[in-house]
């Protein structure tokens, strides 16, 4: 919202259309590359990257665009980074499980939610150097405190990569002064400093209370409207023959 309040068109990984998703499969699987997915992005008109996995191929974005600025979001501690990436991941999972009938999930049956899973076991293979899925799934099996440790040594890899002075590392909390004074642009002086409510911890839970609902909710949902349309069509069929007799 911020860079949108600046003028800014911001690609988010939600954003991504089926155009994407495919060019961001291919990249996952080793098929395409980040050009393809960059051209895809630019030529739909978007202007700044955010999120995973687009910062898994910072560097080869950059290849791509030689002059870009760099805005590291940093947290105020690793332990804060932790909680909240254990936060998203446990709501996400959810749309990852296969359809057994104790737990009867559609999702994977969707081919944007199966791109999703395969892209998600991509992140932190690139230059934290992590097996596919490790740092999606297999923290789980991992000691506190190791999500905050490649939480570090990512901001570390990009502030040894990153040109100093195209790089800005950014606390949401320093407010609008920082990041306009990088971006060479004025203060907007009639708005507060936007903070996204899309990944807090309410409209975490509020997603995988959807997803849940969505979940158990399906069959029922099915088998009651199929039997409305089966005693309907009954109903019909009787008031025909009445009508014929």
């Amino acid at each position: 919202d911020a860079l949108k309040t600046l003028g800014y068109n911001p690609y988010h990984y939600i954003d991504f259309t089926p155009k994407h998703a495919d060019k961001w499969t291919d990249l996952a699987a080793s098929k395409g590359s980040v050009k393809d997915v960059m051209d895809v992005v630019a030529g739909d008109g978007y202007d700044a990257i955010l999120d995973n996995p687009a910062c898994d191929v910072y560097s080869d974005i950059l290849k791509c665009y030689p002059d870009a600025k760099v805005i590291l979001t940093v947290r105020d501690s690793k332990e804060k980074f932790e909680t909240s990436w254990k936060r998203l991941l446990d709501t996400m999972v959810v749309t990852e499980e296969p359809f057994k009938w104790s737990f009867p999930s559609f999702f994977q049956w969707i081919s944007t939610f199966q791109q999703l899973k395969k892209i998600r076991h991509f992140m932190g293979t690139t230059h934290l150097k992590l097996e596919p899925g490790e740092l999606t799934h297999g923290w789980r099996e991992k000691t506190d405190g190791w999500l905050g440790e490649q939480y570090e040594r990512h901001n570390k890899h990009v502030i040894e990569n990153v040109p100093s002075e195209q790089l800005l590392i950014f606390n949401v909390k320093e407010g609008w002064e920082p990041l306009c004074k990088f971006l060479q642009c004025d203060v907007p002086s009639d708005q507060k400093f936007p903070h996204s409510k899309v990944n807090d911890s309410a409209s975490l839970q509020r997603m995988k209370k959807m997803f849940l609902v969505a979940i158990y909710g399906w069959i029922p949902a099915v088998a009651l409207t199929t039997a409305g349309v089966f005693f309907a069509g009954r109903h019909v069929s009787r008031s025909i023959r009445s009508s014929e007799l």
